[in-house]
């Protein structure tokens, strides 16, 4: 068995044991599913798990010390969680790789290098800021294993992720939490690597090794390298007949607009990054509310989910944590803003009024550390790269909109 160790920390330094408050996981994700693909894989993941095995495997990490499941089950959508507790009472958290839900390219060996590659990007992490990282104790990459699941062993935290909490934070708690999420975002920006790629490996001196990209290639040594080679590899997140379904009355607008867009990436590359050549800063790859963990007066405990980690162009990295994320403007659908291109309604009105005050945050969190340039609130002020940024991530989730029309508005 192939296992590693490392020590992270697991908790913010500024939360006093009397401000914390925890009143038990919402991990209501799983039993609420409906009958469908989704629900029959993950019964059948837990159906056909080896369970005393991974036990087993914790105990021995512990040197011998009983230990049990308990009966909270998370779940997202690559992966199920279970709490392992110890007769001492200490916690992990084991998390386990579920089945793709269709066949697709990757095989054991590019899931190997994908859960390497998240271990050296936390080492890295952990090295170069304090941003708040789960303890990993151990991790299998062999689906072959006694446990029948690559998976990953941790410290459990006491508290939920976004998607367990609904994705909603509550008012009175979101300045401060808006506020810990920049910081985390410009500690990040500290961590910068020669290349756009991800971490392949790392020596004990610190150094390391970049390697590609999943699904687009690399090391590049540019962005302008980067945007090309995601124009020639990257398709569109829906399949045609999906697309013209769900676009409607538009589909003659929307098709063609959808159609033209990685063309466009392609002749803009050399013009879409201000910062070219490198150092480019590391990118979490889904970084928002979904993957940080907090109790129950949302103060951060983790920030989990590195498996899609590399280092990207400035524009990509600044783009807005997915609790803000909003669809440009140019792109969306016209009737959700006046005539003056004022967002209509309330809830568009509230995130456009987060971004600003999160942009505020992040320079002032610039300001106050100490050597840090201002890289990452100018990415985030750069509203006409910053938008195409977000284009792409929606571009590859398929979400329909007027493509054509954002590249207008930056050529313009």
């Amino acid at each position: 068995m192939e296992s590693k160790a490392l020590e992270l920390k697991s908790s913010s330094d500024n939360i006093s044991q009397n401000d914390k408050a925890f009143s038990g996981y919402q991990w209501t994700y799983f039993s609420s599913l409906q009958e469908g693909p989704l629900r029959s894989r993950a019964e059948l993941f837990l159906a056909s798990m080896d369970w005393p095995a991974l036990l087993d495997y914790a105990a021995k990490k512990r040197n011998g010390i009983n230990c049990m499941l308990l009966p909270d089950i998370g779940l997202g959508y690559n992966h199920m969680v279970r709490i392992i507790e110890f007769a001492d009472e200490t916690r992990w958290v084991a998390r386990l790789r579920m089945p793709p839900l269709a066949k697709s390219g990757s095989d054991e060996e590019a899931l190997k290098t994908i859960m390497n590659c998240e271990f050296n990007a936390i080492s890295l992490v952990r090295r170069k800021t304090r941003i708040p990282v789960p303890q990993i104790h151990a991790f299998e990459v062999k689906s072959g294993c006694s446990m029948k699941a690559p998976f990953m062993l941790m410290d459990c935290l006491e508290g939920n992720v976004g998607m367990d909490l609904g994705m909603k934070i509550p008012p009175e708690y979101k300045q401060a939490f808006l506020s810990s999420l920049a910081k985390i975002h410009v500690q990040l920006s500290a961590v910068q690597l020669p290349k756009i790629g991800t971490i392949v490996s790392m020596n004990g001196n610190g150094t390391y090794q970049q390697g590609p990209i999943p699904g687009l290639g690399g090391p590049f040594d540019t962005a302008t390298e980067f945007f090309k080679a995601w124009a020639a590899k990257v398709e569109f997140g829906m399949l045609d007949e999906q697309l013209r379904a769900a676009s409607g009355p538009y589909a003659a607008e929307i098709i063609p607009s959808v159609a033209s867009f990685t063309k466009s990436i392609n002749k803009l590359a050399g013009r879409l990054s201000v910062r070219d050549y490198g150092p480019f800063p590391l990118c979490h790859g889904d970084f928002g509310h979904n993957n940080v963990i907090v109790d129950d007066k949302y103060h951060v405990l983790g920030v989990i989910d590195w498996e899609t980690a590399f280092a990207g162009p400035w524009e990509v990295f600044g783009d807005f944590p997915l609790t803000l994320s909003t669809v440009p403007p140019a792109m969306d659908a016209p009737w959700n803003y006046d005539e003056e291109g004022s967002p209509k309604s309330p809830d568009l009105i509230r995130k456009f009024a987060d971004q600003i005050d999160y942009v505020a945050a992040v320079r002032q969190e610039e300001n106050r550390s100490d050597g840090n340039s201002c890289c990452l609130s100018e990415a985030l002020g750069d509203s006409r790269r910053q938008q195409l940024a977000t284009a792409m991530r929606l571009y590859q989730n398929g979400k329909v909109g007027w493509y054509s029309k954002l590249i207008d508005e930056f050529l313009s």
